[in-house]
């Protein structure tokens, strides 16, 4: 048999048992429920917009621009109706698609290496799909942002190494880039590691060229990146002049500088490099919710930059991977310092990485593999590395087929991690255990700094609320209500349903509460621009008589209300009733 179709029988081998392995281990997944941390918000949004647009999606808003993952979204609800199954299969699928990729990356890779076998590439990429780490953005619906970047940014990888100085694939490559700045902006950050490549690809024949000839040879793969990064930068900078939320919240973290002071600053980023290193490493304990790390790993991260230093001089494939692991883990270095969200540490945020880590190692291990001596030593260590790894999969894959378990394992990892004890307070409520999941809200500490406390107060005046205690849930509501953070429409909701359940319970008249629900509704009507709210507002000044108001708000709901809306018709004979 031809020696070349050997090879292709070996490799579409690798790739149904890619295909096997990765629908093997996280098969689990598609009974998994919604995770009440990001999901239900992503669902109910969806389920609650009649349409959409192409220029609304992809014009800059929002705390973050993310709309491929979006689309996603949008064709989760038209195809399946955000279905939590068929939602937690394709970001299977999406994992399966990227360790697809991985492989085609480290075969191209190993041609240039002039290594035939399909045994490394292979090793790499089940590294990739079993490794523990990875089994938060691939469980968790909201993590599919990850995935998606990931798929763009080895779908550029391969194009890069696939054809080297070729313009056009520099050009495809670049434009993979721009659709996973799309799909999460922190893709940027691979921006560094793509410019630098054509200086660690080998030339003709193996031999390294100087770093002019390797600059003059790719003035295209420079110019297509180059292009791509200016266009980005300039898009989000136009853009956050005009709403992008994501930028303004970027620089307003880092303009005040907040963290206190240079060294805290730098100390922080440094103990979570130190920290993810280890993780890529060593996963467990796998968490959900990470907060603080030892400053034993201070140290780690300060060699590690010194590794990263050194790397940049070898000039190798094997470093090019390390380093790109290393660009793109920045952005998880940043969050610690900025404190943009609910957990500073997260195992997700080094899913991107991971594959750059693997395809490193992997190739790093390619010299002892061409040893006689040394390959029965590296096939058994790969061995067991891939079985624990399956194993970790599997365990965690399974934990997430129940949010209670979950949370209750992520408080015992992190005592006093509030979002946790948010979720289990809430969770024991709906198995009906009212005394555990109260005391469990009641023991919460909320303190304003931490990020989305508002969420872990409404939660306590919900158990008041369903206690009877509503009075005491109403001046907690009003509280956070003081600092809504993004809240403010869900608080306020709140607080509307709890008038409404005084007055039905006679504890409070709705002359007593008129001006407070006025000026909810009026607010409501601002924040989200539904007239509905107005038609309310005329059902509240005209209980009170104010006949001018209410014919007004009648009016107005009228007009801006959708021509099949319920309340159109009745806005109309109101606002006619209330002028005679």
């Amino acid at each position: 048999m031809d020696p070349k179709m050997k090879l292709y029988l070996k490799a579409r081998t690798c790739v149904l048992l890619l295909v096997f392995v990765v629908l093997g281990v996280y098969y689990p997944a598609i009974f998994s429920p919604f995770n009440p941390v990001d999901d239900p918000g992503t669902v109910n949004y969806l389920l609650n917009s009649d349409s959409f647009s192409l220029r609304s999606i992809f014009a800059p808003g929002g705390t973050y621009y993310r709309p491929i993952l979006l689309l996603t979204f949008l064709a989760d609800k038209h195809l399946w109706g955000m279905q939590a199954s068929f939602m937690h299969l394709e970001n299977i699928l999406i994992h399966l698609l990227n360790v697809l990729l991985l492989f085609a990356v480290a075969r191209s890779c190993s041609r240039t290496e002039e290594m035939r076998s399909s045994l490394l590439p292979l090793t790499a990429a089940l590294l990739f799909a079993l490794h523990p780490i990875n089994t938060e953005a691939v469980n968790w619906i909201s993590g599919r942002t990850d995935l998606l970047c990931c798929f763009f940014i080895l779908l550029a990888t391969w194009f890069t190494c696939r054809r080297g100085a070729s313009p056009v694939a520099s050009v495809m490559a670049a434009l993979c880039l721009l659709v996973a700045c799309l799909a999460k902006e922190t893709a940027i950050f691979f921006l560094p590691a793509a410019l630098i490549f054509p200086f660690f690809h080998p030339g003709e024949g193996g031999v390294r060229r100087s770093l002019r000839q390797a600059a003059l040879q790719n003035w295209s793969h420079f110019l297509a990146f180059g292009m791509v990064g200016a266009g980005f930068f300039l898009f989000r900078a136009l853009g956050s002049q005009h709403g992008d939320a994501g930028v303004a919240r970027v620089i307003s973290h880092v303009a005040g500088a907040q963290s206190g002071g240079a060294a805290v600053n730098l100390r922080l980023p440094l103990k979570a490099a130190g920290f993810y290193l280890k993780k890529l490493f060593v996963p467990f304990p796998l968490n959900f919710g990470i907060m603080h790390v030892s400053d034993l790993y201070l140290p780690v991260g300060i060699l590690l930059c010194l590794i990263l230093v050194w790397l940049l001089t070898r000039r190798t494939l094997c470093a090019f991977f390390f380093l790109c692991a290393a660009a793109v883990s920045c952005s998880a270095l940043l969050i610690p310092l900025l404190n943009l969200t609910w957990t500073p540490l997260a195992e997700r945020y080094m899913y991107i990485p991971s594959a750059f880590f693997v395809l490193g190692l992997t190739f790093a291990c390619q010299g002892l593999e061409r040893r006689a001596h040394w390959q029965p030593a590296v096939t058994l260590s790969a061995v067991l590395i891939l079985l624990i790894g399956c194993y970790g999969t599997v365990s965690r894959t399974l934990l997430w087929q129940d949010n209670l378990a979950l949370f209750q394992d992520t408080l015992r990892k992190s005592p006093g991690f509030v979002p946790a004890q948010n979720e289990i307070g809430i969770a024991l409520y709906a198995q009906g255990k009212k005394a555990e999941s109260a005391a469990m809200l009641k023991s919460m500490q909320l303190p304003p700094e931490l990020i989305n406390y508002q969420y872990g107060l409404m939660t306590k005046a919900a158990s008041l609320q369903m206690a009877g205690d509503l009075d005491g849930a109403e001046a907690l509501l009003n509280q956070v209500l003081k600092t809504p953070g993004k809240s403010e429409v869900e608080i306020c909701r709140r607080l509307l349903s709890l008038y409404d359940l005084k007055v039905a319970r006679g504890t409070t008249s709705p002359k007593q509460l008129h001006p407070t629900t006025v000026r909810l509704l009026t607010r409501m009507h601002q924040l989200t621009g539904d007239p509905f709210y107005l038609y309310r507002l005329g059902i509240v000044h005209m209980m009170q008589q104010e006949r001018g108001p209410a014919r007004e708000n009648f009016r107005n709901a009228a007009a801006q209300a959708p021509p099949n809306a319920i309340y159109r018709l009745p806005s109309l004979k109101l606002s006619e009733k209330m002028s005679d």
